[in-house]
């Protein structure tokens, strides 16, 4: 029988269970993108591999214009950054890394669009602990720490911007690289269980389709931002009124914050 995870309500003497999820229909919208450049052939899968390691950096991993080999993200390109999570495991491809485009190695000396997606499955998420591990998990993209990658930029709260020097890219630095480090990173976290990875190279439209599904993503965020740094529980006054009607999750989150304060 399939395992499911459940949030624990306690109202009166009776006890709820309630799946917890607020992405699944964000995670379609990716799935169908997906398949929708397989038939173009433009997409490659590649495993984690616990064994590929890179050295770490050093200086803040520095690099500049005359070393740089490949550069991702840069603003004229457009790049759009985020993370998914979820306590259904049937949602996330343990382990897979997928590729949206052309391989690091086949871009010497050009700027791309950029996209990254991390989609992950973990247990016993719930109103309480689930935009506490989110600031784990985003946490984690400015402490990737390899040789010859360099974040030149990730302050924009949906896009990062990186560059790959010239020396890293011919000792062979890849997206299976760079997303096996990522996922041993959230590995570490016990409450972790499933991580996929997603790298989009293959065209500003592309990068763009999925900077839009972030913007929505970005809203039930913020108006967990809300709930959990402001306290703030007015429906009358929020500007998240829209999206807790239609994602029933943040309405439980709320309700169960305000028996708390």
């Amino acid at each position: 029988m399939q395992t499911m995870h459940y949030m624990l309500y306690k109202i009166t003497d009776i006890l709820l269970y309630h799946d917890m999820d607020f992405f699944s229909k964000h995670i379609e919208k990716i799935r169908s993108f997906i398949e929708r450049k397989k038939q173009n052939g433009s997409v490659s899968e590649l495993s984690f591999d616990q064994n590929l390691t890179w050295p770490e950096g050093n200086n803040r991993n520095i690099v500049l214009a005359p070393d740089m080999a490949v550069e991702l993200g840069n603003p004229r390109d457009t790049s759009t950054s985020f993370f998914l999570w979820t306590d259904d495991p049937d949602k996330v491809r343990n382990g897979q890394i997928t590729i949206v485009g052309p391989e690091l190695k086949k871009c010497q000396g050009k700027s791309l669009p950029f996209g990254k997606i991390v989609l992950v499955s973990g247990r016993d998420f719930n109103e309480d602990n689930s935009y506490e591990r989110y600031r784990e998990m985003e946490s984690l993209r400015y402490e990737l720490n390899l040789k010859g990658y360099m974040l030149r930029a990730a302050s924009q709260y949906k896009r990062e911007w990186s560059r790959i020097s010239n020396e890293a890219l011919d000792k062979g630095l890849s997206f299976a690289v760079l997303g096996s480090a990522l996922m041993k990173q959230l590995y570490a976290f016990e409450y972790i269980e499933a991580v996929e990875v997603i790298f989009i190279t293959s065209s500003r439209d592309d990068v763009f389709e999925m900077w839009s599904v972030n913007e929505e993503i970005s809203r039930i965020i913020g108006a967990m931002n809300k709930m959990m740094q402001e306290l703030s529980f007015d429906c009358d006054s929020c500007d998240f009124t829209d999206v807790c009607s239609e994602v029933s999750d943040l309405r439980h989150m709320r309700d169960s914050m305000m028996k708390k304060v």
